[in-house]
């Protein structure tokens, strides 16, 4: 009788652990739930996940859209490739120097002003080329095979042509500044080390504004709205170029988005500072 007993104990104490087991699993999920619930009316997260959403919005479209962005401007398809690959070296060496540099500045204005530049560049993906030459007063229409014809973005390919009729001939070849592929440069390497700062500083920044002990619920929750933006994004650039027959349109709309994500935060320590006197 003895060991049925201590049998029939020993059920009885495995019984009663799992549904202390499962009491645990329950409470720590409505835990979880309740603060992910303050988390979405706190609102120095939810001006930040924004923020988050529209810089994931422009953040994948270089790497969906930039091979075919450079045959449209009459570059060859390894040129392309080469950009892409590019905009990942320059990222990486960008995170080690974005590193150091977030040990001594303010990590929060950082982050902002990097965001804002990364903006701006995509949304001049097409026009570094241009401006280049107008800085540094370069006529690049007497390189057109047709010079009536607009030498801003429509005329790449013409540029190019005429670079192989000079070469042929023994002329003068195409400048630098007029040359389309060194824009193009420009614009991967500038995207390529201020959009770093995304990647590496978005964790950091989230911490210093939300404190350790909400990190976990809310850089996962972050990462849904991120996910979100990621989808949306390139099909809207897709849209944009079936409807205008260009990437301009569509690069400039998300960068856009971009340099609004980092602009809105700026003024996030100010808000926090005076709230808190207040109180």
């Amino acid at each position: 009788p003895l060991p049925v007993c201590q049998e029939k104990e020993k059920d009885v104490c495995e019984v009663m652990l799992d549904h202390e087991e499962d009491d645990k699993d329950k409470s720590v999920n409505k835990d979880t739930f309740k603060e992910m619930n303050l988390l979405l009316r706190n609102w120095v997260f939810m001006v930040f996940a924004a923020s988050n959403f529209l810089t994931s919005l422009g953040y994948p479209i270089p790497y969906t859209f930039v091979p075919d962005n450079a045959r449209q401007t009459g570059l060859t398809g390894g040129q392309g490739s080469f950009l892409v690959g590019l905009i990942g070296i320059s990222n990486t060496v960008a995170r080690l120097l974005l590193g150091i540099a977030s040990q001594k500045l303010h990590r929060l204005y950082l982050y902002n002003t990097c965001l804002v530049i990364c903006g701006l560049a995509m949304a001049l993906t097409n026009f570094f080329q241009p401006i280049s030459a107008a800085m540094f007063s370069y006529d690049c229409t007497q390189f057109l095979t047709n010079p009536t014809s607009s030498p801003a973005f429509n005329s790449t390919a013409e540029m190019l042509s005429a670079v192989d009729v000079n070469n042929s001939t023994g002329l003068l070849s195409l400048p630098w500044a007029c040359d389309p592929y060194v824009g193009q440069l420009m614009y991967a390497i500038l995207y390529g080390v201020t959009s770093a700062a995304y990647v590496l500083l978005t964790t950091l920044v989230l911490a210093d504004l939300l404190g350790a002990d909400k990190f976990t619920n809310a850089f996962g929750l972050l990462l849904l709205f991120q996910g979100v933006a990621t989808f949306i994004g390139p099909p809207i650039v897709g849209f944009m170029f079936d409807a205008f027959g260009t990437y301009n349109e569509g690069f400039i709309l998300m960068g856009s988005m971009i340099s609004l994500s980092g602009l809105m935060l700026y003024p996030v320590p100010c808000i926090m500072t005076m709230l808190a006197t207040k109180v």
